[in-house]
């Protein structure tokens, strides 16, 4: 135990380093003051539609959450599923822990009866088909950013991470579709547990209303996202056209994704500098408008941590799917 505790202060130390180094990097060669001035004149007509949209991302995901839980057998009702997508933001932007709101979900279902495998695999394919909606997006968004950039490297890191997201995407696909692929790599555990999250993939890729409505659920994510940060950036008063942040945002929140600060900070600021940047944007207004996107998510976050000591145990229940479905 001792052990277990030493290595989780050791990676809360690193996450908190690198998260500080990142910051430090994001702002060290901005105008601290200009971006004071810009966070300091938000309009709080804007802010409140900004946060209106964040309630509506977090019913998408209860409807996404609750819709894969049930080809997994189990049944949430809408409520818990707000619960745990609310919650789940605490976890993600506020606790002072390595626990993301991933984590914080397998716990609840392996606590509320969940295998703990099946919980895994459950968080595991929303992520994944989380991912595989923002790859389209960024296909969607791809042309635009091509026109918009100013900058080879910018062009040339765009076209790295599509290629590196298509690329993923389209290898679950095949594993997905063709799951005898390679049978000789099999005696590698991560070969395994890949052609596992293949094989869930394969259910989310069945027609039937259900799987659409997932599917629509984790794309309306994405698209609300971009409204929130356009509702910001109007509400700072910057002029960022929404071309930009429908061709470039999408990138720099997958960025922000990898799981090597908390809530992201550090690597969503650079990000937004530096591809934003590529279309022209300034340094103050890129970095304004993500730390307002990232302060919104704190607020919620909060409201997550509320809900998290209000509520009992008995809110996060998960029964059993019923026979007749």
């Amino acid at each position: 135990m001792q052990l277990w505790d030493d290595r989780r202060a050791v990676k809360l130390a690193i996450k908190l380093a690198v998260t500080g180094l990142l910051l430090w990097l994001a702002f060290r060669n901005v105008d601290i003051v200009a971006v004071s001035h810009l966070l300091g004149r938000l309009d709080p007509l804007f802010a409140g539609v900004a946060l209106l949209l964040a309630a509506f991302i977090v019913i998408a995901d209860a409807i996404l959450l609750s819709g894969v839980i049930r080809l997994f057998e189990r049944r949430l009702q809408f409520g818990t599923a707000l619960l745990y997508s609310l919650v789940g933001w605490f976890f993600s932007n506020i606790a002072p822990s390595t626990v993301g709101g991933d984590v914080f979900r397998a716990v609840q279902f392996a606590r509320a009866g969940v295998p703990a495998g099946a919980a895994v695999r459950l968080i595991i394919a929303i992520r994944v088909l989380s991912f595989a909606t923002l790859v389209l997006v960024l296909f969607a968004g791809f042309p635009i950013a091509i026109a918009l950039v100013g900058s080879h490297h910018a062009a040339d890191l765009l076209r790295l991470i599509l290629a590196a997201g298509g690329g993923a995407l389209a290898a679950f696909f095949l594993v997905a579709r063709f799951p005898g692929i390679a049978p000789a790599f099999d005696r590698w555990s991560l070969v395994r547990k890949c052609r596992t999250i293949a094989t869930d993939f394969r259910m989310l890729m069945a027609p039937s209303r259900r799987v659409a409505a997932s599917w629509l659920a984790a794309l309306s994510q994405h698209l609300l996202r971009i409204a929130i940060l356009a509702v910001l950036a109007e509400g700072l008063g910057l002029n960022i056209p929404i071309a930009a942040l429908f061709a470039f945002t999408p990138a720099a929140l997958l960025i922000a994704m990898l799981p090597v600060s908390f809530g992201g900070w550090g690597a969503r600021e650079l990000s937004f500098i530096y591809l934003l940047g590529a279309a022209g944007i300034g340094a103050p207004a890129a970095l304004s408008l993500s730390v307002a996107f990232g302060l919104m998510r704190v607020l919620i976050g909060v409201i997550g941590g509320i809900a998290w000591v209000c509520v009992n145990g008995d809110h996060f229940r998960v029964d059993p799917e019923p026979a007749c479905r």
